[in-house]
């Protein structure tokens, strides 16, 4: 299990947006940009989040689309198909025996 510390900043958000978009636990819900940003609060600034979702989209590591959520057109990411299997490994690489999410 590699440690999370060692991570990019990119690769965590990226974990996190797959968290939320991870078919194979029935967890499919919107992931959007305030969301990510309480979620990695103390992790990640809320402006380098901002820059990885940029290179995220740049290298087609993630797609977006624009949904309602709450009544609100917000911008929602998930995970594009080329980059869930890579994304997929890693976020479970990370996830200790008995615990859901990564430590």
């Amino acid at each position: 299990m590699a440690n999370q510390n060692i991570l990019s900043k990119d690769l965590i958000v990226a974990m996190e947006i797959y968290k939320y978009s991870d078919n194979k636990t029935g967890r499919e819900e919107p992931i959007f940009f305030s969301k990510l940003v309480v979620n990695l609060e103390g992790k990640v600034s809320r402006s380098t989040i901002s820059k990885s979702i940029d290179r995220l989209f740049d290298l087609g590591i993630i797609d977006g689309s624009w949904e309602k959520v709450d009544s609100r057109w917000t911008r929602v990411f998930k995970i594009s198909g080329e980059a869930s299997s890579l994304i997929g490994a890693l976020y479970e690489s990370q996830i200790e025996p008995g615990r859901e999410t990564p430590k």
